[in-house]
């Protein structure tokens, strides 16, 4: 049997790809290694009926969050005094995945973690105390260390118990210690260099240090743990075991007695001695018909769903039904975002720009001869709900309608000619030679060629200008000369793709559109972004070398009339390169981006569209005004921080911490008068009711033909909330689309307290659940990892509760997809 270990190191694997054991009724095979008694030795465990168990979910998601103040900071840190309370909380541990035959990541119910989702990791680092070569070795030394600290608390258990606890420990590569454990972390944690960490109320002598303590997504399922007077351990791998009439399931029991051995151990954190105890259950069905639907995330399948039933179909029965459980594989779910986000899409004289999953379907359709019935899509927009699976719920898999699924997941590239030539950017690759670019001409040119060209050519980001000379400029310009010569041929299209869309191939497209529209670099940019709106990111080196070459590019451009001998010139002629001479390439140097561009200082350099009318960008943008103006954008919100261009003097200063506020009703607006500067129109401003002297304000006048909106005192610092302020911010946004504007949403960077506020307009914008809102914005924020901290994205969930008065995702779910996605990227 595969274990959680094997899940925990590769997240991307989604299913065990072991034999078929065929379709046919759901019965549920005793794994081999679960047969025979259970010795419960001296820990005893009540069972909890489906019906129960849906009733007290059902109560857990509609029970509002606690308040803030009374969730924080103790949420930020690992744990040193007792959990808030929490009525009617329940935690759900899943035992064990599902055994050969069935695929490992089904079998799930809603709202359930997994054991290394709360437990601290066994790692094989050296400097843990528990490594050792010998695993039987090991096994020894955290069986007696689990002895002697239960000794301490004047606890013991028989050893069949302690038995149990480390052998499934060992299985699945965890220590019987919860993830916030301070005490534990510090006596036989891996030593790390990290930040002191925040406590709540009373801090003890051994709180150890960790880092990013706003942003510990990764310890709220051991949080959750803690604070549940509830928790139900489950599996459906061994069905005749959980009708209780017949011996127990014996790893349901092993889960049960880690989880009552490390909620003592924690407790030891705690200055005051806690009450109330922790009920721990296992789920008791005598079938998984009886397992109310709404409580299944997941239904237990069996590997024969994934198969395909044709060769061009590209989504499995699987891929359907994990789906729809939003709260499992955020990862993959990103994956789709941006493959739909950054789909192909046309730029310019049949030339299309698109990712990996483009040119993946694009090929095998292509293979399979597949005409497809999907009406063409036209020019997309990386922010229409249409290039999303944000609002995709309940998807049904229909075996005769395979071509209607395959499009809710991916766009399904329909070019109105086929495309003779790929273009691969990619890191580490050099540039193709002259001959290869010839080849590939050549082959294009061919009516009777079935494949298609391909070629690679290097990612953005890694030309430089010291790497510039004669013969690598040479290749740049004929680059885009056999671009366009392709494009030019009959029934002949061309497409660059990258894995995400918007990277690797930015460097060459905006090369090419330079040398193709007979444009400078600015134009070709905003042209790009705002007629094409394609999404694209170059790094500063980019428009550095970019600045340089735009005029050499453009004196060959296919548009000047004295270059049009160069483009009527047939295969037969041969290849005949555009040349450049030692003095064309000297004067390069002598052009460049001008040092007062907004380009020439911006990473990106655009702010990121995430809707048609909202925008999120850096400080650095806002200090933009007159790209802001030539984007469009007429409406600015700032988060926390102060517009120089916009203020009476050139200072510029931070925000400051303020505290934390009860709710949004116990604001209150009053007059503001202070004096403006001219031009300022003041409407309002709002203040907090408690210490007016130190909580976050706002105000909104005009400058300069912006309408700005700014917010005064919120930081970013895990303690200032933001949803007193919300709805006065989501007003002014709605106020600019319905006025057919744009906003630019800001903070500092663009990742949290600004990140935050796009987060809830898409919420209400797209009628979605904070995680989806989270992943769209995310995926939109090109190359630039949004990281609202643990408040804000706490107040989110809790104002979608205000909103929809029950909970669509709990608390530890979505700071486990947030988490998964972070540890992928950080």
């Amino acid at each position: 049997m595969s274990d959680f270990g094997g899940l925990q190191r590769n997240s991307s694997k989604r299913h065990n790809t072991g034999d078929d054991s065929g379709l046919g009724s759901i019965q549920i095979k005793r794994h081999d290694s679960e047969k025979g008694s259970v010795d419960a030795g001296t820990l005893q465990f009540n069972g909890i009926s489906a019906g129960e168990l849906c009733d007290r979910l059902k109560l857990h998601l509609s029970t509002p969050l606690p308040a803030c103040d009374k969730m924080f900071p103790w949420l930020h840190s690992y744990s040193t005094s007792e959990p808030p309370g929490f009525p009617n909380a329940i935690s759900i541990v899943r035992s064990q995945p599902m055994c050969e035959g069935w695929i490992q990541n089904s079998g799930i119910l809603r709202c359930s973690m997994d054991p290394h989702d709360f437990l601290m990791n066994w790692s094989a680092d050296k400097a843990q105390p528990f490594h050792h070569s010998d695993r039987a070795a090991a096994e020894v030394i955290l069986k007696n260390v689990i002895r002697e600290e239960l000794l301490k608390l004047n606890e013991s258990v028989m050893e069949q118990d302690l038995n149990d606890v480390v052998r499934l420990c060992s299985q699945y590569g965890v220590l019987p210690f919860l993830m916030t454990d301070a005490l534990t972390r510090q006596t036989y944690g891996v030593k790390k260099r990290s930040e002191v960490s925040n406590s709540r109320d009373v801090t003890v002598s051994h709180a150890p240090k960790q880092p990013g303590s706003f942003r510990r997504f990764d310890i709220q399922a051991s949080k959750m743990v803690e604070m549940s007077p509830i928790i139900v351990v489950y599996c459906f791998v061994a069905q005749d075991c959980h009708d209780f009439t017949k011996h127990p399931c014996q790893r349901c029991y092993q889960m049960a007695k880690i989880l009552n051995i490390a909620l003592k151990f924690v407790r030891r954190n705690y200055p005051t001695a806690q009450l109330a105890s922790t009920e721990i259950r296992i789920l008791q069905y005598s079938s998984i018909e009886e397992i109310p639907k709404s409580l299944i995330g997941t239904m237990p399948m069996k590997t024969s769903t994934l198969k395909k039933h044709s060769p061009e179909q590209l989504v499995s029965h699987f891929d359907v039904a994990s789906f729809n459980n939003w709260d499992r594989d955020l990862l993959y779910r990103e994956k789709l975002e941006m493959s739909k986000m950054s789909s192909a899409s046309h730029v310019g004289s049949s030339v299309w720009c698109g990712n990996s999953t483009d040119y993946q379907v694009y090929k095998l359709l292509t293979k399979c001869r597949k005409s497809n019935s999907m009406t063409t899509r036209g020019q997309p927009s990386s922010t229409f709900e249409s290039s999303s699976i944000v609002k995709l719920d309940n998807l049904k898999f229909n075996p005769d309608k395979l071509d209607l699924i395959d499009s809710k997941f991916f766009d399904i590239p329909e070019p109105d000619r086929k495309w003779k030539l790929m273009i691969r950017c990619v890191d580490g690759v050099g540039l193709p030679s002259l001959e290869k670019l010839w080849e590939c001409f050549v082959k294009a040119s061919q009516s009777d060629s079935t494949n298609a060209a391909e070629i690679s050519f290097p990612s953005s980001g890694t030309i430089t200008l010291g790497s510039l000379n004669i013969n690598l400029v040479k290749i740049i310009l004929n680059t885009c000369y056999i671009i366009h010569r392709i494009s030019m041929l009959k029934d002949s299209e061309i497409l660059m793709y990258c894995s995400d869309g918007y990277t690797e191939t930015a460097f060459l497209l905006v090369s090419y559109l330079i040398f193709f529209w007979d444009l400078p670099l600015e134009e070709a940019l905003l042209r790009l972004h705002c007629e094409y709106q394609r999404p694209f990111f170059l790094f500063h080196m980019d428009l550095q070398v970019l600045g340089h070459l735009q005029t050499l590019l453009r004196t060959f451009s296919p548009k000047r009339k004295e270059n049009l001998h160069h483009y009527q010139t047939s295969v037969d002629d041969g290849f005949q390169p555009l040349d450049i001479t030692p003095e064309m390439f000297s004067k390069i140097f002598l052009f460049r981006i001008p040092t007062g561009s907004d380009f020439s200082n911006l990473k990106g350099p655009l702010p990121s569209r995430i809707l048609p009318h909202m925008y999120l960008g850096s400080l650095e943008h806002a200090h933009s005004p007159d790209l802001l103006k030539r984007l469009g954008i007429n409406y600015i919100v700032s988060v926390g921080e102060h517009l120089s261009w916009a203020e009476s003097t050139n200072s510029r200063s931070r925000a400051t911490s303020s505290p934390v506020l009860a709710s949004a009703s116990a604001s209150r607006v009053t007059n503001s008068y202070q004096a403006r500067p001219r031009g300022y129109t003041v409407e309002t401003r709002t203040k907090g009711s408690l210490n007016d002297h130190n909580d976050s304000s706002f105000d909104i006048f005009e400058k300069d033909d912006f309408k700005i909106l700014r917010i005064m005192n919120l930081g970013d610092n895990g303690k200032d909330t933001l949803t007193h302020q919300l709805e006065h911010v989501l007003s002014f946004i709605d106020e600019c689309h319905k006025a057919n504007g744009k906003v630019l949403v800001h903070c500092m960077v663009g990742v949290s307290r600004s990140a935050t506020v796009c987060i809830a307009e898409c919420m209400k914008r797209l009628r979605c659940d904070v995680l989806r809102a989270y992943l769209f914005v995310r995926v939109r924020r090109l190359n630039v990892i949004i990281q609202p901290n643990l408040m804000f994205m706490y107040e989110l969930l809790k104002w979608q509760e205000q909103q929809l008065h029950q909970r669509q995702i709990d608390w530890h779910i979505l700071c486990r997809s947030i988490s998964e996605l972070n540890t992928n990227y950080i």
